[in-house]
């Protein structure tokens, strides 16, 4: 491999792969900036280049070059996670036992969700149990199957297969939802890292 291209705002590459007869080849890009197709480097990249956007809140998107029409569609968000940690303090208190928060990050439309996973939780403590469902405002669960506590502190949980309509044909804003045994007022502690997964 050969021809390295130096970074530009904010974005890395790796080498690309010239061959005498065929010219320049896809190249690899990573970086914190969405592809902008009508720009450098975007626009004189070659189809079948592969980019990888990582936000600062930790949500990853694949990105491939698909055409080279000079536009932002020219690049397909082929898939990604949505990554998150929340604490019990930026949880809202619906006033009884329900506490609820919305993530950053929307999961785009086209998205096909595979998998919920929670990572380094600490439990949410101050009632006697509490549970989490995953969902998108509108259906609670969409996003796991069942009720999974987080009251104990665990490595990681998996949220089981979404219970929801898999595809998204509009991008949608995702929902954390605790349910504490008695009044969430009284949850005094708790963090987790979500993590969903999905192709496009």
């Amino acid at each position: 491999m050969n021809g390295i291209i130096p970074p530009l705002h904010g974005v890395s590459a790796f080498a690309s792969n010239e061959d005498p007869i065929m010219g320049n080849g896809p190249i690899y890009y990573w970086g914190n900036t969405a592809p902008d197709g009508d720009a450098a480097p975007w626009a004189q990249s070659q189809i079948g280049t592969e980019y990888t956007y990582v936000s600062t809140t930790g949500t990853v998107r694949k990105y491939m070059k698909v055409k080279n029409d000079g536009l932002d569609d020219d690049w397909l968000n082929t898939s990604g996670v949505i990554r998150q940690k929340v604490l019990y303090s930026q949880f809202t208190d619906g006033g009884a036992a329900v506490g609820t928060k919305t993530l950053t990050e929307q999961i785009p439309a086209g998205a096909w969700v595979r998998q919920t996973l929670l990572h380094n939780v600490t439990g949410f403590a101050g009632n006697v149990s509490a549970t989490l469902t995953v969902g998108d405002g509108t259906d609670v669960d969409r996003y796991n199957t069942g009720t999974p506590s987080v009251f104990a502190t665990a490595v990681a949980i998996d949220m089981g297969v979404p219970s929801g309509t898999k595809i998204h044909v509009t991008a949608a804003t995702v929902t954390l939802t605790v349910t504490a045994s008695a009044d969430f007022t009284a949850v005094n502690a708790g963090a987790m890292t979500v993590s969903i997964f999905y192709d496009m």
